[in-house]
C-alpha cells in the first residue's frame, strides 16, 4: 500500500483495488452519458444538412408547391430557409443530377423542363418558411461525437488501441463518411492520433502527456478566464455557485456525476464564449487530462475533490463580483495543485484491469 498526499488528504492504491474500489463504485455513479440524456441516439442514422434541404426541396417539387419552370437561386433559397449557401449549393447540384431540376443561363436553377419564370420574393417565402421548423439542422457526426469520445477516453490509461472506421460506422449506424468526420474531430482535439500507415489511434495516456498539458493549462487558462469573465451570465454564475456549495454541504454525497457536470461548466462551458477562436481550440486540445478524474470517479470514492470544489466555489464568488484578477489567482492554484493528484489517479488507474472495448475497438498492446 503506498499513500499519496494532496491538500492534507490521502489517496491510498493498493492490492485490495479490485475489492474496496470496484464494491464502491456503485455509491458513486458516473455522470449521465450521452445515451441518458433527453432525446440522446434519436436520429442516430439522420443526414447532413444538404440532404435535409435537398429532401424538402425534392418533396415541394414533387406535389407542386415549388411549380414547374420556377427559378431557384441559391442564395434566395438560403435566406427563406434560414441555412448558409453551402449546403443549399450541393442540395441543389444533387436535384439537377436527379434531373428535378436544370441550370439556368445565368445563376440558379429551374423546376422541371418548364419554361423559366421568376417567382417574387413573398411567393418564395410563403412556399419555404412554413418548412424551417421541420429541417434537421444537426450534423449526424455531432449527435455520436459525444459518444464515440467517451468510449476512447475510457481507455486512455489502460493501453494503445486502434479504430476500425468502417465498424464505427456500422456500431453507430450512420455511414463512414460521418464516421470519419468524428475521428478528425476527435484528432482536432488530441484523443486520437494517425500512425504511418494512416490507422486511428488511441495512445495511452502517460505521465508527460499530463504534464505537458497541465502546463499549456496554467499558461492559458487564467487568461481566457479573464478574456470571457466580462461578458458571463451573472444568473449563470450564481446558479453554479449555488450548485458548488450545495456540492460541497452534501459532499461526498453529492455523487460523482454532480462533481463531473461542475468541473465541465468551470472548464468546458466558462470558455464557450472566448471569441479568440484559436485559443480555445488550444485550451480544447490541452483538456485532456479531464478524462482522469472523470474515469477515476467510475471505479472510486471521491474522497479527495473537497479542495477543488472549494476553489471552485471561491473562483465563482470572484468573478460574480468582478474581481478577475483574484478569481485568475485561484485558478493558477487550482491547476497547480491539480497536477499532482491528476498523475497519482493516473498511475492507479493503469493498475486496473483494462475495460472491455466496443468492437469498432481493437487493442494493440
Amino acid at each position: 500500500m503506498w499513500p499519496i498526499v494532496f491538500d492534507g488528504q490521502f489517496l491510498m492504491a493498493e492490492s485490495r483495488l479490485s475489492a474496496d474500489s470496484r464494491n464502491g463504485a456503485a455509491d458513486h455513479p458516473a455522470a449521465p452519458r450521452d445515451a441518458d440524456m433527453p432525446g440522446a441516439g434519436e436520429g442516430a442514422g439522420a443526414a447532413f444538412l444538404y440532404d435535409s434541404v435537398r429532401n424538402l426541396l425534392e418533396q415541394k417539387i414533387a406535389v407542386g408547391e415549388v411549380p414547374p419552370g420556377a427559378l431557384l437561386k441559391e442564395a434566395a433559397v438560403a435566406t427563406h430557409l434560414g441555412v448558409s449557401r453551402a449546403p443549399v449549393r450541393r442540395a441543389m447540384a444533387m436535384l439537377a443530377e436527379q434531373g428535378l431540376i436544370r441550370p439556368a443561363d445565368g445563376q440558379g436553377y429551374i423546376v422541371g423542363a418548364a419554361r423559366a419564370r421568376r417567382l417574387t420574393p413573398r411567393e418564395l417565402h410563403d412556399i419555404l418558411a412554413p418548412s424551417t421548423e421541420d429541417m434537421n439542422r444537426s450534423a449526424t457526426w455531432e449527435r455520436i461525437f459525444a459518444r464515440v469520445s467517451d468510449e476512447i477516453a475510457a481507455l486512455l490509461p489502460f493501453g494503445t488501441y486502434r479504430i476500425q472506421e468502417a465498424e464505427l460506422g456500422d456500431y453507430h449506424d450512420v455511414s463512414r463518411t460521418v464516421a470519419r468526420e468524428v475521428l478528425w474531430r476527435l484528432m482536432d482535439v488530441r484523443l486520437i492520433e494517425k500512425d504511418r500507415k494512416s490507422h486511428w489511434i488511441v495512445g495511452q495516456m502517460t505521465a508527460r502527456d499530463v504534464r505537458d498539458s497541465f502546463e499549456m493549462r496554467r499558461l492559458l487558462e487564467p487568461q481566457a478566464l479573464a478574456n470571457v469573465a466580462p461578458s458571463l451570465d451573472l444568473a449563470w454564475l450564481e446558479g453554479l455557485a449555488g450548485r458548488i456549495d450545495a456540492a460541497i454541504a452534501s459532499f461526498p454525497a453529492c455523487g460523482a456525476g454532480e462533481i463531473d457536470a461542475i468541473e465541465h461548466d468551470m472548464f468546458e462551458a466558462m470558455y464557450q464564449g472566448l471569441r479568440n477562436a484559436r485559443m480555445l481550440g488550444s485550451i480544447r486540445r490541452n483538456q485532456i487530462a479531464l478524462n482522469v478524474p472523470r474515469l477515476f470517479r467510475q471505479h472510486f470514492p471521491i474522497r479527495d475533490d473537497l479542495p477543488a470544489l472549494t476553489l471552485y466555489s471561491q473562483i465563482v464568488r470572484l468573478l460574480s463580483t468582478g474581481s478577475i484578477n483574484a478569481a485568475q489567482v485561484l485558478l493558477r492554484t487550482h491547476l497547480e495543485r491539480a497536477e499532482p493528484l491528476v498523475l497519482a489517479r493516473l498511475r492507479v488507474l493503469a493498475m486496473l484491469p483494462a475495460p472491455a472495448t466496443v468492437p469498432y475497438i481493437v487493442a494493440v498492446h
